[in-house]
């Protein structure tokens, strides 16, 4: 089993100075793991506005379950925070075993109306560089991470 390094299984981070949100994820996940931290970020009030970008980071995982229904009601938040933060915000899932990929490759396609560019990558630096080129492409944002 992998060590966490919080006593949450999502440990919400915020980032460059409130532009983007980090989802730390460890241990063993489940759907209402991802709800609770959903309605964590939905709790920001105004400081939402300021989001430009999201990153999943499900390295530190080591098993993760998901319902269909949880799946519906994450997708129902994501649609929520999408109304929320600017048009061009971008999210990306660092999941590293197939299932996860698999996961996250669905959850993208429940969310693809919200008008977020998603990708999902095996490798935080790829991730990370392609938040970089989208922030800047979409709002003109240089980020150094």
């Amino acid at each position: 089993m992998i060590k966490c390094r919080e006593s949450v299984p999502i440990d919400i981070k915020i980032l460059h100075h409130g532009m983007g949100v980090l989802y730390d994820c460890c241990g063993a996940l489940t759907g209402k793991d991802f709800i609770d931290a959903n309605n964590q970020v939905l709790t920001f009030g105004e400081e939402i506005k300021q989001l430009r970008y999201g990153l999943i980071d499900e390295t530190s995982i080591d098993d993760i379950n998901i319902s269909e229904s949880e799946m519906k009601t994450i997708a129902g938040q994501n649609e929520k925070m999408a109304r929320l933060v600017p048009d061009g915000a971008v999210v990306a899932v660092i999941a590293m075993s197939a299932f996860a990929f698999g996961l996250s490759r669905l959850w993208e396609s429940f969310i693809e109306h919200t008008g977020w560019e998603t990708m999902t990558f095996m490798d935080r630096s790829m991730a990370e560089a392609w938040i970089r080129e989208k922030v800047n492409a979409n709002f003109g944002i240089d980020l150094i991470f």
